[in-house]
């Protein structure tokens, strides 16, 4: 059959269109095309950013594009979960996430943005131990040095943190309320800059993650009390776990986790989610992981497990007393 005239014609309209269709196509779906913002809420140095970098190089080569790390430390990683809760939904703008998660301010009630509607899971990165560390100008050498100096002294002594609401926070008042002891909270915003402090004796204790405190746990500059771990970090298996000198009830992990803000499209958070599985098998970022004291998951590591882990753990943080102006963890 011979085509000719108008039918000619219309063929080669639509012919022509193909391409181009084909190309939006592939257009609408194709991701990442261009570099990747991982927001970090504590100041550089400490155990998330430290995380983040560790990751950020690995991620730009499975994605073939730049990641790059924006600190914005303060309000206990607060101030940066609401920067990336708005951001656009795009998967260019993405928060390394700390669980138990900051509380709600209780000066600002009205204007909190609650991270769990907030920002959608994208998958679990590492667990880590917390410690409690002491200058090494410090006398006390154990947790029962410590306790045994807080109750002599009470409320002389000081013990630092990351930040109000930060997970080695609470941990510091579950520790007090533990021991029957009081120490003075002096917050920091971020574990790097708590670190100075000890070491120079303005600070008497602090409760901190391990791979903040792990350079100069090796370096000799602070010492190591306890890790509240159940059991002793491969990192420094040398020293002791909470429970192993005497305070039970400790052995609570911090994790960390990558997320994105609500409404991000399914086949992005697919996408990051194979990114970040496919890094932690790396082989070296395995060894980077262990010598810095962080513990990659194991099995199933998807955005619900990670959800429902992060939620299955809630309670038992639920149970520290608000403290320092902190109201409710979520």
């Amino acid at each position: 059959m011979q085509i000719c005239g108008p039918e000619l014609a219309a063929l080669t309209l639509i012919g022509s269109c193909l391409p181009m269709a084909a190309a939006g196509g592939e257009a609408a779906v194709k991701y990442p095309e261009r570099p990747i913002t991982l927001v970090v809420g504590y100041a550089p140095g400490g155990g998330v950013d430290i995380l983040a970098r560790l990751l950020a190089g690995q991620l730009s080569e499975d994605l073939e594009q730049k990641v790059l790390i924006e600190n914005r430390p303060g309000a206990a990683s607060n101030i940066a979960a609401e920067s990336v809760a708005r951001a656009a939904p795009d998967g260019y703008t993405l928060y390394i996430s700390t669980h138990p998660r900051p509380p709600r301010p209780v000066e600002q009630p009205q204007s909190w943005m609650d991270p769990a509607a907030a920002l959608a899971p994208v998958a679990l990165l590492a667990t880590v131990p917390n410690v409690v560390v002491t200058g090494m100008r410090t006398p006390v050498t154990s947790i029962a040095g410590l306790v045994e100096l807080a109750k002599t002294y009470p409320r002389l002594l000081s013990y630092g943190s990351p930040g109000v609401g930060s997970p080695p926070h609470l941990l510091g008042e579950l520790f007090l309320s533990r021991t029957q002891t009081e120490l003075l909270h002096v917050p920091y915003r971020g574990g790097a800059l708590a670190i100075p402090e000890v070491i120079a004796g303005r600070l008497d204790a602090l409760f901190i993650s391990l791979p903040g405190a792990l350079p100069h746990i090796q370096a000799g500059t602070v010492r190591a009390l306890a890790v509240m771990s159940e059991r002793r970090a491969l990192a420094i298996d040398h020293i002791p776990t909470m429970e192993e000198s005497g305070v039970i009830g400790m052995d609570m992990e911090t994790r960390f986790g990558l997320m994105a803000p609500a409404g991000t499209p399914e086949d992005v958070i697919a996408r990051l989610n194979r990114a970040v599985n496919a890094v932690l098998m790396n082989p070296a970022l395995q060894a980077g992981f262990i010598a810095r004291g962080y513990v990659a998951p194991l099995g199933r590591n998807t955005p619900e497990s990670f959800q429902q882990l992060v939620a299955a753990e809630a309670a038992k943080w639920d149970a520290i007393p608000r403290v320092d102006g902190a109201s409710g963890l979520h």
